[in-house]
């Protein structure tokens, strides 16, 4: 796989907590040659936005305190320096507009602290919207406000968790292209979680992307290899083309924290943990996309170059 290949994971989670147990992880990462990585730092109905907000901080501090390591993004041109100086990029997402507690000017707030990425509901409804496991009402006026503050301040949408009435409206309205940054083909997967062809195709044609996962609930048996998470990649590359395909691992650094939330009635009750694909095995995915006959040119827009042109067109 060529080196100057940019690797970008779009969701990956870490303990939501002010503790550094999981963070040294990311060395593991960085060393396998990923160059940015998204992290969760808060999401509906499991933390308040204000213990959210600590998280974000000690995430912060923390990324800072290993400049020789880790770079914090801010602009696209940080991504460039972070591959160019081999260290890990590192921002930030929220998922779901709770985090807002009713007040659009927490954007910004929160863009300025680096989240570069925010989806509108979390499995549930909300203020913004409806979401996936819930009676989905639409985008409401309060979403449609957050929505140009986004685009106003630089921050990109994402539509996964979200209801399929509330994500087409989304899409709909937005100037900007719309992610869906950990979302499988629910042609494959019959759960709420993943999305129809029919949303991956409205999401294309205004420019966005779809994001595979490699969290197992989400993939064919619960088989996250990098064999079976290539189908799930095809699948989208053969419906939209690959031009609007991306990746993130939704992986979740503590097992013990997932299987805690798991037990949630608003994450769906599961009673295992799901496989889940390490995002230390994206360079092997790369090769296994290349050896399936995919371009090189093709598998380097879907590890990142997709991603990288979407932030060019979304953040300020």
């Amino acid at each position: 796989m060529p080196a100057d290949r940019l690797i970008w994971d779009n969701h990956a989670c870490m303990p939501l907590r002010t503790d550094a147990q999981f963070l040294p992880e990311l060395h593991r990462i960085r060393q396998a040659g990923v160059s940015v990585i998204v992290l969760n730092v808060m999401f509906d109905n499991i933390m308040p936005w204000h213990e959210g907000m600590k998280v974000l901080s000690f995430m912060r501090h923390w990324v800072l305190e290993r400049k020789e390591s880790f770079l914090l993004i801010d602009s696209v041109a940080d991504i460039d320096e972070a591959k160019r100086s081999n260290r890990l990029g590192i921002a930030f997402d929220i998922e779901g507009m709770k985090a807002l507690d009713g007040n659009v000017s927490m954007v910004k707030t929160y863009r300025d602290l680096g989240v570069k990425w925010m989806l509108i509901a979390y499995n549930r409804n909300n203020k913004a919207g409806g979401g996936c496991m819930d009676d989905d009402a639409g985008l409401s006026t309060f979403g449609r406000d957050v929505i140009r503050e986004m685009e106003r301040v630089g921050m990109g949408l994402c539509c996964s968790h979200t209801g399929e009435r509330t994500t087409l409206e989304a899409i709909e309205w937005s100037r900007n292209p719309v992610m869906l940054t950990h979302s499988n083909p629910r042609a494959l997967v019959d759960h709420a979680r993943c999305i129809r062809d029919n949303v991956m195709v409205a999401c294309a044609a205004k420019g966005g992307t779809i994001g595979i996962t490699g969290y197992g609930s989400f993939l064919q048996n619960g088989d996250s290899s990098a064999e079976n998470y290539f189908k799930h990649v095809d699948y989208a590359v053969q419906l939209i083309g690959p031009e609007h395909v991306t990746l993130a691992s939704d992986f979740v650094f503590d097992p013990e924290e997932l299987a805690s939330f798991l037990a949630n009635p608003l994450l769906g009750a599961q009673r295992s943990v799901p496989s889940m694909f390490d995002p230390a095995g994206f360079p092997d995915l790369a090769n296994y996309m290349l050896r399936a006959g995919y371009s090189d040119s093709d598998v380097g827009s879907i590890m990142g170059g997709n991603l990288y042109r979407l932030a060019q067109q979304v953040w300020k």
